[in-house]
């Protein structure tokens, strides 16, 4: 396998990233989405440097998770021969479909329910309005179980080609920053972007708000937990 090139597709994943929460960031502060929005923010009462050693020590955990298992087992991962491009987003698909149902049932009784994980996740929950930059804002062992959980997923899947990994990798981490966004533009062409953050700040309220799933509601409506 090309090391190089694996290497340099997560590092491009985790670049666009950044991106993301940045413009997104300056796009739900800006007075014109603020103005709109219908929720009434509660700021955290959370100490500067609590808040950037979650952020740190996370972000260090999921970076070196991901670059660790492409790199120690990048054959169990990764194809090594060519592959149609229509392979690309069926593969990706499938990792998240895994992944969606995986993180259901982890967020609702792992975190929600078993009494160490809420413990653990209760650091999350002291956003109760979150905001894109708040989704950094977890606990390290959370976001070892979560990364964990996709590798699992890609394992399960795989092997899969390195664009369909990326692809899954990409909308994995940029989903999981726009359900903590605030984000809301009063037209109905974004009615379903408006639903997912609004339903994840309902899910922040409170410990049993609902709404477990992070990619899509499917699992939420099929086990009536989308309140």
């Amino acid at each position: 396998m090309d090391l190089t090139r694996i290497n340099l597709t997560v590092a491009a994943a985790l670049a666009v990233s950044g991106v993301f929460i940045a413009l997104l960031s300056a796009l739900v502060d800006s007075q014109w989405m603020a103005s709109r929005r219908a929720r009434v923010d509660k700021p955290a009462k959370i100490e500067p440097s609590s808040r950037r050693f979650m952020v740190v020590s996370s972000s260090i955990v999921s970076t070196g998770m991901i670059f660790a298992a492409v790199n120690l087992m990048p054959d169990v991962l990764f194809r090594p021969t060519p592959a149609p491009w229509w392979r690309v987003p069926l593969e990706a698909a499938a990792i998240l479909a895994v992944y969606d149902l995986g993180y259901y049932l982890l967020h609702r009784f792992a975190f929600h329910v078993w009494e160490p994980g809420m413990r653990m996740h209760a650091v999350h929950h002291r956003v109760r309005t979150p905001f894109a930059r708040d989704s950094l804002y977890v606990h390290p062992l959370e976001t070892a179980g979560g990364v964990g959980l996709l590798l699992l997923s890609v394992v399960a899947v795989g092997p899969v080609t390195l664009p369909g990994f990326g692809l899954a990798f990409l909308v994995y981490s940029l989903l999981n920053v726009f359900i903590h966004s605030a984000f809301h533009v009063p037209h109905p062409f974004f009615a379903p972007l408006n639903a997912m953050a609004r339903n994840h700040d309902t899910h922040h309220a409170s410990m049993r708000g609902g709404y477990y799933g992070s990619i899509t509601p499917v699992w939420d409506l099929l086990f009536r937990t989308a309140r």
